[in-house]
């Protein structure tokens, strides 16, 4: 027997559903409409009081922190392609990368002879044999997207060059895997609204994409209509020997175009001009030190970021050898880009924590490695808090296997402002490095207040290093005004510099809020006769250097 809500007894045959009725009418009725209205409304108007507990910041408002100067024995060419131009023809069988397979060997090295031929061959195709109703198909300054794998870095920088030399400017964006990618939709209004409409990519990358039933690309979601150009050796033509390109300056003119990805998807693009690229180049090779014929083992995505700064563009300036260790590889191999330091007598190595961390859990059994030829380990990701417990615990265990403690070199950067500050070795004029204990209290009101480390509630940060050559920085408030932030107040970095983005392409509102950014001093005056790019990074300045403790990219934009 059951019993109704009032306990009456009923049949066991009775509907299930006349027992949920019965026990649904049961329940208290809801109040009316007003009521939920004037509830709520109420509530919004509460506000809530601050704790009158909470730190506030009591330190002085900082001051601009200035880079050095760029000094004179940095090269100074008028462009890049300058640069390839006479590396190609005066040191054509200079090696200047090499790419690995999934295994660790080493398939094709890429000399600079062989990246300027190819790339002039590149050019002349896109300018001279690509044709609409016959008038030239594309016209400097159009945007041209690059379409290659993270296993294929020889043919991107065939690429990459090729555009620049034929005054287009290009768009790396990653390989689509299916026609309604998600990632992929954002990545098309990227290319929608930069106007694209050609894309470059090698024959196997080709073979690999989503075909449609005519045997053609698909048309991916959310995708402008594009034509699709391979660039694998056999599909260019020869240039006549009397023909030269005619970008051979630098200007305001863009470069090239970075994709960034905001806290919502959303996909917009950087731009970077020629002047700015340049000075980029220029102020890591001073920060660096990087010297001709070196080697760098590049663990990073060759296409954006640190990866490309470093294993595109500044190794070009300096007729570097840049040995590319694919992400497959480091999957399958953590100690990959270690045994390749070791091999190829590397002097620099650009990583993320996550490689060191990775080639901490596979070190065990391994004892014929050696880093003793390392002079600068760049850890890319070196503005993340977390970074920290990695880059210790890789120095513990490899300082025995020839890594000095001033080798590695934690370093801040952001899509909008490139590099902004790293860590130098002192040879290169870098200070001790130094780490803080922050009060995770105190952080969480924005206040810096030195703690120990005995405690649980407390963030180590490590120095990101001295501010970039030829930089401004400094720190403001997170909301309202850009108001310079006191000594012991976090704020957000920003940078006022030659080498910075210049633009979100094709977004004016957003442009003028980032790269504009004008800070002022509590009285209300701009700091400095320049505008600063605000770069996303929450940090402080300290004594000697720039203490960056993570990035604000995901609660800002």
């Amino acid at each position: 027997m059951l019993e109704t809500a009032d306990g009456v007894p009923v049949n066991s045959r009775v509907s299930s559903k006349i027992q949920q009725l019965l026990n649904t009418l049961k329940r208290p009725k809801r109040p009316p409409l007003k009521e939920f209205f004037v509830d709520d409304f109420e509530e919004l108007l509460e506000v809530q009081q601050p704790d009158p507990n909470q730190p506030k910041p009591e330190g002085s408002e900082t001051s601009v922190l200035r880079g050095e100067p760029l000094t004179a024995g940095v090269p100074r060419p008028p462009s890049l392609l300058a640069t390839l131009q006479r590396w190609g023809t005066t040191q054509p069988k200079s090696p200047c990368l090499t790419a690995l397979d999934t295994t660790g060997k080493a398939v094709y090295t890429l000399t600079y002879g062989k990246l300027w031929s190819r790339s002039l061959k590149l050019a002349y195709t896109l300018l001279n044999k690509l044709t609409s109703k016959n008038e030239p198909l594309l016209k400097p300054g159009d945007r041209v997207a690059l379409v290659f794998p993270n296993s294929d870095p020889v043919m991107f920088m065939v690429a990459f060059y090729g555009c620049l030399l034929a005054e287009l400017v290009p768009v790396p964006i990653e390989v689509p895997l299916t026609r309604k990618d998600a990632g992929s939709q954002q990545v098309g209004f990227l290319l929608g609204s930069c106007g694209v409409f050609l894309a470059l990519t090698t024959d196997a990358c080709q073979k690999g994409l989503p075909k449609a039933q005519t045997g053609e690309v698909a048309a991916f979601k959310g995708w402008p209509p594009l034509s699709w150009l391979v660039i694998d050796g056999k599909h260019l033509a020869k240039p006549p020997k009397d023909w030269h390109p005619l970008a051979q300056d630098t200007g305001t003119g863009t470069a090239y175009i970075e994709y960034k990805t905001s806290k919502e998807g959303s996909t917009v693009g950087v731009t970077v001009s020629h002047a700015s690229l340049l000075a980029q180049c220029r102020a890591l090779t001073q920060a660096c030190g990087y010297s001709e014929a070196e080697t760098l083992t590049n663990v990073l995505d060759f296409k954006r970021d640190a990866g490309l700064w470093h294993g595109v563009l500044t190794s070009v300036m300096n007729r570097m050898h840049v040995v590319s260790v694919p992400y497959a590889l480091m999957k399958a191999n953590p100690l990959s880009w270690i045994q390749k330091v070791c091999f190829y007598k590397a002097r620099a190595a650009l990583v993320k924590s996550r490689d060191m961390h990775w080639s901490l859990l596979a070190q065990r059994g391994q004892r014929d490695v050696s880093l003793s030829s390392l002079r600068m380990l760049i850890v890319a990701d070196g503005a993340n808090p977390w970074s920290i417990s990695s880059c210790d615990a890789f120095l513990n265990v490899f300082q025995s296997r020839g890594l000095r403690p001033e080798v590695i070199c934690p370093c801040a950067s952001s899509p909008e402002a490139l590099t902004v500050a790293i860590r130098r070795p002192p040879d290169l004029g870098g200070p001790p490095p130094r780490k803080a204990v922050l009060s995770m209290n105190g952080l969480s009101y924005g206040v810096i207040r030195v703690d120990t480390e005995e405690k649980l509630s407390v963030l180590t940060a490590q120095d990101v290093g001295q501010v970039m050559p030829g930089a401004n920085v400094c720190v403001v408030k997170l909301e309202g005004t850009p108001y310079l932030c006191k000594t012991d107040e976090v704020g957000e970095i920003c940078v006022s510099s030659s080498a910075t983005g210049t633009a979100y392409y094709g977004l004016l509102g957003i442009t003028k809020n980032v790269f504009e950014a004008v800070p002022v001093t509590t009285g209300g005056a701009p700091i400095f006769d320049r505008p600063f790019t605000r770069t996303g990074l929450l940090g402080f300045i300290g004594p000697v250097s720039m203490s960056s403790c993570t990035s604000t990219g995901s609660q800002r934009r």
